[in-house]
């Protein structure tokens, strides 16, 4: 493989820009690709993230339910998320108490850290019921956790909103679910950019009849914008230039460390990092 095709792969996306905007390098780890498989780099996903993912699995379920003009279950709902975290914890108790600092992992308490995350998720799930959902009953339903596929300038732009819908008053709306801790201080723009401009490009060509929300399942706010003129070419602009600089740069060195002790300790590739080994205070493992 040539070094300047190594993340020509890489579709744009949301979630890659923003890897690629905190660290260079940690986008190199995440999206590298090999010469005998042709993946992505392997790695077990921390507790939070992966019961983040549940909690969206969960509510997608839920969601498909109301397409099909059925009813929702909170009970339902909330058993898919216990049984997921159950087997998450279980298949990857090692790896968890070394994520904690709990390194032996006689001393980890496998039953209560599950109890905990179930109830974690259980009471994002509650309020996504009983103060998130109201919002969209009588809404119509468009598309939910559908991986959309579109070209900007050709080059390959992917989307996966939580849920799309027309609201009574005709607007097109993309909302996106938030288990996150809410940060009302956050720029969440670049995903929101990225919604509207797929909105845009795919049903509605009037942008004051599109909407874009963050539903924060840990609060129950929302994050909400209508996108102008200026927030498309804004994030048109971002694709072209991400892209360009992913597609010519393979070499590792061209995608600089960031090293900050919050970010360093909770990234999945802290083992292949020197930099950010150093920045929490490990002995850098040996090349």
């Amino acid at each position: 493989m040539n070094d300047s095709e190594q993340f020509a792969h890489v579709n744009w996306s949301a979630s890659a820009a923003r890897v690629f905007e905190e660290c260079p390098r940690r986008f190199f780890y995440r999206y590298q690709q090999t010469e005998s498989t042709g993946d992505y780099s392997e790695y077990t996903p921390s507790p939070g993230a992966y019961l983040g993912t549940v909690v969206h699995k969960s509510l997608a379920g839920q969601v498909a339910r109301w397409a099909r003009s059925e009813n929702i279950h909170l009970q339902t709902a909330t058993d898919y998320a216990k049984d997921e975290l159950e087997r998450y914890t279980e298949a990857n108790a090692e790896t968890i108490a070394d994520r904690i600092n709990d390194t032996d992992i006689e001393t980890f308490d496998s039953d209560s850290f599950t109890r905990s995350l179930v109830r974690t998720a259980r009471n994002h799930i509650r309020r996504f019921f009983r103060v998130i959902w109201p919002h969209f009953e009588d809404h119509r339903y468009i598309a939910h956790e559908t991986r959309q596929t579109f070209n900007i300038a050709e080059e390959p732009v992917t989307v996966q909103p939580d849920l799309c819908t027309r609201s009574p008053k005709g607007d097109f709306v993309v909302t996106d679910w938030k288990t996150g801790a809410y940060d009302r201080f956050s720029n969440p723009t670049i995903q929101m950019q990225a919604y509207a401009l797929y909105a845009h490009e795919a049903y509605e060509p009037e942008l004051s009849r599109i909407r874009v929300q963050l539903a924060h399942t840990g609060s129950g706010e929302f994050d909400r914008m209508v996108p102008t003129t200026e927030d498309i070419r804004r994030v048109q602009e971002r694709i072209t230039n991400n892209r360009a600089f992913w597609t010519s740069q393979g070499d590792i060195e061209f995608y600089e460390t960031d090293p900050a002790v919050q970010k360093c300790s909770h990234c999945s590739y802290l083992h292949r990092c020197t930099d950010g080994q150093t920045v929490v205070g490990e002995d850098p493992e040996p090349k």
